[in-house]
């Protein structure tokens, strides 16, 4: 069974960005360096979500499609971009903490994680 705190607010865009930019001056703080390889998978994540719908639509308008057909498309470009990118986020965001020596091998951080000091 889930548990709900309704005092804890919602995820959104801008907690989301606050996370990333915290860990990042956290790291930046530990290191003397940005986590440059963290900072452009974030960035590029929204990139690749606005090229995904372009090319959705753009496919939408060429084929004529019907609503449902519009809705298949997009879940079948969007969906697994958008997971397989949190992958490639996470990925990255270790890598960095292990190359600083922040995090070790066998730990595995979510991006909106740091090491305990």
């Amino acid at each position: 069974m889930a548990y709900w705190d309704p005092l804890y607010p919602a995820r959104t865009l801008v907690a989301d960005i606050r996370t990333h930019v915290t860990n990042w001056r956290r790291f930046k703080k530990a290191t003397r360096t940005w986590p440059v390889i963290s900072i452009t998978a974030y960035v590029l994540r929204f990139f690749l979500i606005i090229t995904g719908v372009i090319l959705a639509i753009w496919y939408e308008a060429r084929h004529d499609l019907t609503k449902g057909q519009s809705f298949v498309v997009y879940l079948a470009v969007l969906l697994p971009v958008i997971l397989t990118w949190f992958i490639v986020e996470q990925i990255a965001w270790n890598r960095d903490l292990r190359q600083k020596g922040i995090g070790s091998d066998r730990d595995i951080w979510k991006v909106s994680q740091f090491p305990q000091e």
